[in-house]
């Protein structure tokens, strides 16, 4: 691929067949629906991990981080860039609930669709982390069977885990720590689990 807009190189070009980003399937079509829970505005957190896995598992991950770049209009891959990119746009739309997709028919690429959708649905915020923690604290087993109890707990555990996880360190301090102090937060991370 030629220079990104933001003037970064990509090297897809030189990726071939399959393997490239750029590469379509001959059952890829715009009407695919990649995930079986179309967004609803309230199942972000779940909705955009399994949109992810699922753009991995076709090697279209790239046009939503943004690591496969828009090229230059004078570039041989544009055409076939846009192609693409048009395809992860629709599998997003396709995924979206009727009631919401609306608003978002508009976006000028898959990278800002995602991040209309991440700013719309995606950021953290207190309300949320309230609900989630309430609901944590509320949940019991009820009439459920222990695994589905199990899994109810874990999933609203894994959610809020997404919403504020564990800071991680970026400087390598902590792994020259004697003092234990990660592994007491860790441990007190999840004795606060027990409910």
């Amino acid at each position: 691929m030629g220079d990104g807009v933001n003037g970064s190189r990509s090297s897809f070009g030189s990726i071939a067949g399959e393997e490239n980003p750029m590469f379509l399937q001959n059952s890829d079509n715009p009407g695919m629906v990649l995930v079986t829970t179309p967004l609803n505005g309230n199942n972000y957190l779940s909705w955009s991990r399994a949109m992810r896995i699922a753009l991995g598992a076709k090697l279209k991950l790239d046009f939503i981080t943004g690591k496969c770049d828009r090229p230059q209009e004078d570039s041989p891959d544009y055409d076939r860039w846009c192609r693409v990119d048009f395809m992860v746009t629709s599998w997003i739309l396709n995924a979206i609930s009727k009631d919401i997709v609306e608003s978002f028919l508009y976006a000028v690429s898959a990278r800002d669709l995602w991040k209309d959708l991440e700013r719309r649905y995606g950021e953290c915020n207190g309300p949320l982390l309230y609900q989630l923690k309430r609901e944590i604290s509320s949940i019991s087993q009820g009439d459920l069977c222990i695994s589905r109890y199990f899994t109810k707990l874990k999933s609203l555990w894994d959610e809020l885990n997404c919403l504020a996880p564990i800071p991680q360190c970026s400087c390598g301090a902590l792994k020259q720590c004697s003092c234990g102090s990660l592994r007491q937060l860790v441990e007190f991370w999840d004795n606060d689990r027990l409910v």
